[in-house]
């Protein structure tokens, strides 16, 4: 069996691949030549990620795993987990993506399904795009606002008064964090409240220099926020003054896995 440079070093590419050998030999003598389809889901290497939206679904520091992985016999293999429909390595290995946005990195997506048509050796893919049943806004469309200027955006937007509350867009706010106050999720609030949005998350800038732009300290941050490995690295350097190393994150990996 082919391994890619390193892969002796990672049981976890290594299962995985075995894993789908092992089920295409079973296959082999019974389908007798017929077009069959792999599914799974997990994260294939080089594929698009969606910042915020998507967490990485196995452990001891291998989070990916190569598109090779998947017998070539495969006509089709159906992915799931990355949100962005897209082919990996080659046409017939595809994520087919989530049906709408899940995080504001996700708003240029073009969300839908994929139709596979298999005959015989040939296999067509279609992607179908979905219309957004309301629309998905990030305000500003790029970089931050200031508090003071949260309503001449809503307003900008020309919505009609009487919208009904599921036809209400997604709003999320990307705040500056000059003068802000520990307040300021209640004043967002308050301003929405005089249009018809549904304000789903406010972000503040980050701060220049933090260790992956986030600080503990700081109240302006959620931790629902935050990506927890991120978070784990910044109290270990805090405590220890040091990084962790690839050691202390597998541990890591390991412990949030398992909870």
């Amino acid at each position: 069996m082919t391994r890619l440079n390193g892969e002796s070093g990672s049981p976890i590419i290594a299962g995985v691949r075995s894993l789908y050998a092992e089920l295409v030999d079973t296959l082999r003598e019974p389908i007798d030549g017929l077009p069959f389809v792999l599914m799974g889901h997990l994260h294939v290497a080089g594929g698009i990620e969606s910042e915020g939206a998507e967490r990485r679904i196995l452990v001891g520091g291998q989070h990916a795993v190569p598109h090779d992985v998947f017998p070539a016999e495969a006509s089709y293999v159906a992915l799931g987990h990355l949100h962005k429909a897209q082919a990996i390595g080659r046409d017939t290995v595809r994520y087919s993506g989530s049906l709408i946005p899940l995080s504001a990195t996700e708003l240029p997506y073009a969300h839908g399904v994929t139709l596979v048509s298999l005959d015989g050796t040939t296999v067509l893919s279609e992607h179908i795009s979905i219309d957004r049943p309301v629309p998905f806004v990030r305000l500003p469309e790029a970089g931050d606002m200031r508090l003071t200027e949260l309503g001449d955006h809503l307003t900008a937007m020309d919505l009609t008064s009487d919208l009904l509350i599921n036809e209400r867009p997604f709003v999320q706010v990307r705040l500056a964090r000059e003068g802000l106050s520990p307040g300021f999720r209640e004043e967002v609030d308050r301003i929405a409240e005089s249009f018809p949005v549904r304000i789903v998350d406010t972000r503040v800038a980050a701060i220049p220099g933090a260790l992956n732009d986030v600080t503990l300290a700081d109240p302006m941050i959620r931790l629902a926020e935050r990506d927890p490995e991120d978070l784990f690295k910044l109290a270990f350097e805090r405590t220890f003054g040091v990084p962790p190393d690839s050691a202390h994150l597998d541990v890591f990996h390991q412990a949030r896995a398992e909870a």
